[in-house]
């Protein structure tokens, strides 16, 4: 017999979500999550660290139960207008938390690293940090965004979202280099703490509510993905993303400040980092005292992360975009389950978002309802 019959390698928004949709499907299933921080811990951090006040997502995309639990919740907590802003009703960063920490429970949380995963007699065998097993019938892997992108040439410059991040004291001369909204609003919370901020981007800043085409949020484009044949799923996700671009919010604040003089902006395309600063490919060199990198995550997991692992010993086929080939149930393997970005190819360009893990939670819980429900023995023929 196996220690669970569910194991969530994550414990962030889509890993919590994911097992609270599961134990609402299955409250006898045998469920624990393996992080080894506290629960949303790395996307608070990563949240603060860019200075987010409000989440892209409108307020249907949240980690509650019903479509409509973070609108009741705010009405019966007494969440003002000022918590959902815009057209979409976009909720704040502490509604959105306070939300998810009243509906995703206290489910068990093992607070270790997983390693590795193995096949284990038709189960899984999740390899901790500290050497020790666990066995399980179902494995999740949801394990986030990963590590963040450093293009090549800036191999050593610090990232917003290190985990050792700090924007520190003002002072120095720094460059902020990203286009999209973590670097416009991290370029906007340094700027308004005192830092002489120089905005780096490829392209002029861009509007856009959402970084996907809306349609992907419902069934009228969801349905027609999921018929397209594999292969061009991936060219259907490129067109349907929208990265490098700013919420109506965001856009407006960055441009107000770069018409005040508040901060410097700079269009080119970064190549190298040097002791002087940045040196673009047209052979400018923006001085900088400090460099920081706001370009997002890598599309691939390291090679030594537990999905990193996984894709190469158990031979996961996947598209040049990262993209793993999984089944309708999420499944790499049998009893392999995978969220996040990663399952773009069955979820669609919000994969990793918070409507993404609306969805995987939505495809588990509807397997989990399965496997707890016994097979009914077929009654005995007439005689």
């Amino acid at each position: 017999m196996t220690d669970y019959d569910w194991l969530i390698i994550g414990g962030g928004p889509h890993g919590r979500f994911i097992a609270a949709s599961i134990a609402r499907a299955a409250p006898a299933a045998r469920l624990a999550i393996v992080d080894p921080l506290a629960a949303m811990a790395v996307w608070r951090a990563r949240a603060t660290a860019c200075g987010m006040r409000y989440l892209r997502s409108s307020n249907a995309h949240h980690l509650g139960a019903r479509a409509d639990s973070l609108r009741r919740f705010a009405a019966e907590r007494g969440y003002d207008e000022a918590h959902a802003l815009g057209y979409y009703r976009r909720p704040s960063l502490a509604l959105f938390d306070a939300h998810a920490a009243a509906e995703l429970g206290t489910p068990m949380h093992i607070r270790r690293s997983a390693h590795h995963v193995a096949r284990d007699n038709g189960a899984w065998r999740v390899q901790l940090d500290t050497g020790d097993p666990l066995t399980a019938e179902r494995v999740v892997l949801a394990t986030g965004p990963g590590r963040p992108y450093r293009p090549t040439g800036f191999e050593a410059a610090e990232h917003v979202f290190d985990a050792d991040f700090t924007l520190g004291e003002p002072g120095r001369a720094t460059v902020i280099v990203g286009g999209g909204i973590t670097g416009a609003q991290l370029a906007l919370r340094a700027a308004e703490a005192g830092h002489r901020v120089c905005w780096l981007t490829r392209h002029k800043p861009v509007r856009a509510d959402f970084d996907s085409d809306p349609c992907y949020a419902g069934p009228r484009c969801l349905v027609p993905f999921a018929d397209t044949p594999l292969a061009e799923r991936t060219a259907l996700l490129a067109e349907a993303r929208r990265p490098g671009t700013l919420p109506p919010d965001i856009y407006s604040a960055i441009t107000a400040a770069l018409a005040g003089g508040g901060l410097a902006w700079r269009q080119g395309e970064p190549i190298r980092l040097s002791q002087a600063g940045v040196t673009l490919a047209d052979g400018r060199v923006i001085d900088a005292e400090r460099v920081i990198l706001a370009t997002g995550f890598a599309h691939r997991p390291a090679a030594r992360s537990v999905l990193g692992r996984a894709i190469v010993d158990f031979v996961i086929p996947t598209d040049d975009a990262g993209h793993l080939h999984l089944d309708g149930e999420l499944a790499a393997l049998p009893g392999l389950h995978v969220a996040g970005r990663p399952a773009s190819l069955q979820l669609g360009p919000m994969a990793g978002n918070i409507k993404g893990a609306r969805l995987a939670g939505r495809t588990l819980a509807t397997v989990a309802r399965r496997a707890a429900t016994p097979t009914r023995m077929a009654a005995p023929a007439a005689s």
